[in-house]
């Protein structure tokens, strides 16, 4: 390992132990079943949780819980087995399902890390060139650092700049077989939503183009049967795409599932991935919550949460709004980055929201660059308008005494999320 990322590593493991001492990150929940999933428990006191990904609440589905119960008691807590020789017959129903919901053939994955392990090594050669964007999910950034050891250029553009990409197009496919951007549907840290329309134009205009998108954070909460936000905001699953996504987060259950635009390309990644053929496949309490999950998106119930959800996330967008409060993105997605820019500010506020009642998670470096330090709220279809209300208020009030106490401003804030940067920080940690 480098001085460079000696160096970096321990900065992370420093401000990790300074937020564990402050008692905001290492939490563990007390013994208590959680029949509210709008609360958790700690300390023996009732937290109002803003951190849970699962945006439409399938997590404690009944018929969900059931069909795990079902599923264990038919095979047992696992099958061990790679899906090279065998698959339990979930598999098969499963990916039907998936077929059914995107309209295009699948693969079921263990996780989505591993399903990038498994897609973008197969797809990308040293003859391509890959592109970044610069708030792709670190899971992505990881698996790039394969394909840069294998020879493929790997380079990275500011986050949701068009223009600097088709400028990147158009000077390496001179050099390179393809170009490919890897992006997310909807970014984790500040929930915004990729530009999907001109993505899609962009593919139509190179051929040499090739899009390689996760979705996780864009599925089941929008898109017709929960298909995420990045087939909702395209005319047609391009044949120049591969799309990543996950059945946990919203869907309810656990592992992902890649997505491809012809049955060829998907049989190339079942038969080439590598965590395909050397890793274990998902247990059985997990696919037949994921099948029990998909027949639920299939149907007409999923419009009605959907539409729960997205009124939770319009009443959060406009009341923050009102309260002047200094949220950096603008889409209307579950994901709302509260900015703060300064970790000494992220830190004192997640911890004065913690003891006033309610849970978040701190957005810090390596997630972020190490001057745009946030604070992740994640809203549910669980949450009422009043927890909402409770929250965004009480941030009003704490947001204004922290940055005080640390001789901060909200001009200073605005400066540091909206200046022109060359995102060296993110750079180096990639």
């Amino acid at each position: 390992m480098t001085t460079q990322n000696n160096s970096q590593v321990e900065l992370v493991n420093q401000l990790a132990f300074r937020l564990r001492d402050m008692g905001v990150i290492h939490l563990n929940l007390d013994d208590t079943p959680m029949s509210d999933r709008r609360i958790i428990n700690l300390g023996g006191k009732e937290i109002l949780n803003f951190s849970s990904c699962n945006y439409v609440g399938l997590e404690a589905d009944e018929r969900l819980k059931q069909a795990a119960i079902e599923g264990i008691e038919r095979f047992g807590t696992q099958y061990y087995c790679v899906r090279a020789y065998t698959s339990l017959s979930y598999y098969e129903e499963l990916e039907a399902q998936m077929k059914e919901i995107f309209g295009h053939p699948s693969v079921v994955m263990p996780t989505t890390m591993l399903g990038h392990l498994s897609c973008l090594p197969s797809l990308i050669s040293s003859d391509d060139a890959v592109i970044l964007d610069h708030q792709v999910h670190t899971s992505v950034i990881m698996t790039s650092k394969i394909l840069k050891a294998n020879g493929t250029h790997v380079e990275m553009i500011r986050h949701n700049r068009m223009d600097y990409l088709e400028s990147r197009i158009q000077k390496l496919s001179t050099e390179y077989r393809k170009i490919w951007y890897l992006a997310d549907g909807v970014y984790s840290m500040y929930g915004n939503i990729a530009p999907m329309s001109d993505l899609h134009e962009l593919m139509n205009r190179y051929g040499q183009f090739h899009l390689y998108i996760d979705d996780s954070h864009g599925m089941s909460w929008t898109g017709k049967h929960g298909s995420g936000s990045v087939l909702e905001r395209m005319t047609s699953f391009h044949p120049q795409m591969v799309m990543m996504t996950s059945l946990g987060k919203a869907f309810g259950a656990s592992g992902g599932v890649a997505v491809f635009h012809d049955q060829a390309t998907r049989e190339l990644i079942r038969n080439t991935g590598s965590p395909l053929i050397f890793t274990g496949p998902l247990q059985p309490a997990t696919l037949a919550a994921a099948v029990a999950s998909a027949k639920i998106h299939l149907s007409n119930e999923m419009v009605g949460l959907q539409n729960k959800l997205k009124s939770n996330i319009d009443y959060f967008a406009d009341k923050a709004q009102s309260l002047g409060l200094p949220f950096i993105s603008k889409d209307r997605t579950p994901i709302f980055f509260l900015g703060v820019s300064r970790f000494e500010v992220g830190g004192k506020l997640v911890k004065a929201l913690l003891d006033a009642g309610f849970f978040s998670c701190i957005a810090c470096y390596p997630s972020v660059p190490y001057n745009n330090t946030g604070i992740r709220f994640l809203v549910t279809l669980n949450h009422t308008k009043q927890d909402i209300d409770n929250l965004l208020e009480t941030i009003a009030i704490l947001l204004p005494e922290i940055l005080e106490s640390e001789n901060f401003s909200m001009e200073q804030i605005m400066k540091a999320f909206y200046k022109e940067t060359t995102h060296t920080e993110r750079l180096q940690s990639a």
